[in-house]
């Protein structure tokens, strides 16, 4: 049996070519089929992502405007409503004075109307008393005197 005795760490012989060889075309296809198509998906990637960092940002200004014309608008129609209840408020007092003023021509008219009325009456009582007073009188005086009045 030989032994075999090398004493050298790394040789340089065709082997060493042949694999440096294979080394170098495995890169080259590696290259080709697998880091090209995956370095294109990345770059689409980052584009899209950064497409849509654009389209998110234009989205948040687009809210922040929305926003704000809305709240100028709210505010816009609160005052609207203030300024419509305020007009409100003064034509409710406006007719509320009016109706008190007609309720007091009302009031004023229906007083006239019931002392004339209790006028009318105390007159007519006051008649009707005159009419039996006389009779009444007599009566009493007959009775008191014990005699009788002629007529």
């Amino acid at each position: 049996m030989e032994i075999v005795t090398q004493s050298e760490l790394v040789s340089i012989n065709a082997t060493l070519l042949v694999q440096a060889a294979s080394f170098l075309i495995f890169l080259f296809l590696i290259e080709r089929v697998m880091f090209r198509p995956l370095w294109r998906t990345v770059q689409d990637r980052r584009g899209y992502l950064h497409q849509l960092e654009r389209d998110v940002k234009s989205k948040e200004r687009k809210l922040t405007e929305m926003t704000e014309t809305l709240e100028k608008e709210a505010a816009a129609l609160k005052e609207e409503a203030f300024r419509e209840s305020e007009k409100l408020e003064a034509s409710g007092k406006e007719e509320a004075l009016g109706m008190i003023r007609q309720l007091r021509a009302e009031m004023i008219s229906r007083q006239k109307t019931d002392v004339a009325e209790i006028q009318r009456q105390i007159e007519g009582l006051q008649q009707q008393l005159a009419g039996e007073v006389e009779p009444l009188a007599a009566r009493i005086i007959a009775k008191v005197l014990d005699r009788r009045m002629p007529p």
